[in-house]
Formats: structure tokens, sequence, C-alpha cells
């Protein structure tokens, strides 16, 4: 970062990354840093998360469409150097927020979090998203109790290994899903209790199989295509089956003769529907903390990039390169 002067204003500048348009890749620029706004907090970025959703945006498939240029980016990690509210100058903090791919993020005092006791910056930037995604559909999506069995799909992904270590936290029983045997691996060393490759063949019998003919009580289904029909067919009776992504393509649309004779219920989840709603985000939060300290939960961090190197970690994601949690560092 450096400063330079423009008659009376101060101007700070930073590198950033940049999307400029649909179909292209970010590139690293100098911008002028975020001036943050009242109820506001300027944060040095020590670390960027990257998420599926950031690589949507780039192939204009993500819901909302943003004008661009952007800077991408919905979380990061790093220290306070101009506070407000509860935080003061030199706080280590993780949160969500927009514009992360960034030296600097400018984001609302209530949008931050401690760094966990513990954690490094790489593992606090992997946590806001994808571990508020896992809890909140567990909690609030799927309502899952003790004893409930859950099928994971993309279970080496950044939310798919959060998703695998709360619920073995809550006591459920994992089935996992994965695109390569070193992807199920690693599901099995997180706690799962069933493994499948899915592009090796259909995961219905598999699944079926393991749970004795009746199915799953519970399925986080991301991929799309044709998947979220073979979900409902491994549906136990009142199961529920919550959609946060899809990787694969727009999903088919449920078969709804399937579905009311099993009485399954299908619902979708977004994360900013949480942080709207700001009494069910303290409950989720107040709980998935609680979990995390009681049972040593750390984020899995796949591969950690220079923030000049954003393209690549990208191609990565989207060419399913990549496990756990990808990291940019400024």
């Amino acid at each position: 970062m450096q400063a330079v002067h423009a008659r009376r204003a101060r101007i700070i500048l930073m590198r950033a990354l940049v999307l400029s348009a649909e179909n292209t890749m970010p590139v690293l620029a100098e911008l002028a840093a975020p001036q943050p706004r009242d109820g506001e907090v300027l944060v040095k970025v020590a670390a960027c998360g990257v998420n599926y959703a950031d690589t949507l945006i780039r192939r204009g498939r993500y819901g909302a469409k943003p004008p661009f240029p952007i800077v991408p980016g919905f979380e990061f990690s790093g220290t306070v150097v101009q506070g407000s509210g509860p935080w003061s100058e030199g706080d280590r903090v993780m949160g969500l927020g927009s514009a992360c791919y960034a030296e600097l993020v400018s984001a609302p005092a209530s949008a931050l979090l401690p760094e966990p006791s513990g954690f490094s910056a790489l593992e606090a930037a992997a946590f806001p998203v994808t571990y508020l995604t896992a809890m909140a559909m567990l909690r609030l999506s799927v309502r899952a109790n003790p004893g409930d069995t859950i099928l994971i799909h993309a279970a080496a992904g950044g939310v798919g290994t959060a998703s695998i270590q709360l619920a073995k936290a809550l006591g459920l029983t994992v089935l996992a899903t994965a695109s390569s045997d070193e992807k199920l691996g690693l599901a099995r060393q997180l706690g799962a209790d069933f493994t499948f490759n899915y592009l090796n063949d259909s995961f219905v019998e598999p699944v079926l199989g393991f749970t004795g003919g009746r199915g799953v009580d519970i399925v986080f289904e991301s991929i799309g295509g044709d998947s979220l029909q073979n979900d409902v067919a491994v549906t136990a009776p009142f199961g529920r089956i919550v959609v946060y992504g899809l990787a694969g393509g727009a999903a088919a649309d449920p078969p709804l003769g399937k579905l009311f004779r099993n009485s399954i219920s299908v619902s979708a989840f977004l994360l900013q529907t949480l942080t709207q709603n700001q009494d069910e985000m303290n409950a989720v939060l107040s709980e998935l903390i609680e979990i995390v300290d009681r049972h040593a939960i750390r984020p899995v961090i796949g591969k950690v990039y220079p923030l000049a190197d954003g393209a690549e970690a990208w191609q990565d994601l989207e060419a399913r390169r990549s496990t756990g949690k990808l990291i940019l560092v400024p």
C-alpha cells in the first residue's frame, strides 16, 4: 500500500483483484482504499477465503448480477486499523463482507467476529462463509437431530468439510460423496461413516444399501443437474433436502409424485438470508462457536495462493482440482 497526495485529500492506494466483466478472470490492480462509513471498520486483510459463488459471478450464473468492474470476495481475516463499535485498532478479526480480495476491507462492525483462539489467520479466513452455511442448514433448514443420517455431496470442499465436522459433532451419521478417491479419503478422515465416488456410478443403490433400504433423513445438495432427482430417491419418509449450490448446472425439477409419496421436503439456503436476520444469525453463531470450541474443530485448508494468483485459484476450483478451502493472501 502507498499514499499519494491529490490536492488536499490523502488517497491511500491498495492492491486488489478486479473482475472487469463476465467470462473473464480477475487481475491484480491498484485501487483507492475503501473509506469506512459510520458503523464500519477498516481491516488490513491477512487472508481471504475463495468461494464457489465467486466463480459463479465470473460466469454470470450468480443470482444477483453485479455492475462490473468489481472486487470479488465474501470473507476475510485480518487486523483492525480503524475501529468502530466494539472494535479497536489492533484487534484480530474475521468476518463477512464484500470486495474482500484486497489489502484493505471496510465492513460493518456487526459483520466481524474475533479471531478464534488458536486459529491461524488462514483458518480464520476459511471460517465465516462455510461454517455459518453448514451450521445454519443443520439447525434452521433441516432441524438436524442426533441419530439422523445425512448425505453430503461435494464432501471434500469448503462447505462439505465443515458440514461433516459439524454433523458428527451433533451426533449424525454421515454419508459423503466426492469425485475422487483422494477426496473421499479426506471425508473419512473427518469422520464420514460411508463414502462414494459419484463420478463412477449412481449413488442411489449404495446409499440405500448402507441404510438398509430406508434412505437418509437429510441431504445437503450442491451439485445440481440430475442430482436432486437421485436425492429424492434416497431420502427417507419425512426426510429433508436442502439445496445450497448448483455447481454442475441448473437442478432438474424434483419428482413431485415421489415427494408426496414419502412426505419429503425440499428447501433452499442462501447465506445472505441469515445475515439479514440478526436473531437467527446470533443463535446460529452462538451454538457454532460453542461446538467449534468444544470439539476443537478447525477449517481444512486446501491450498494458499498469493493474491496475484487469484485466477489460478478459481481455475482449480472450477476444475475440481481442490480440496478443503482455498485461500488468497495479499
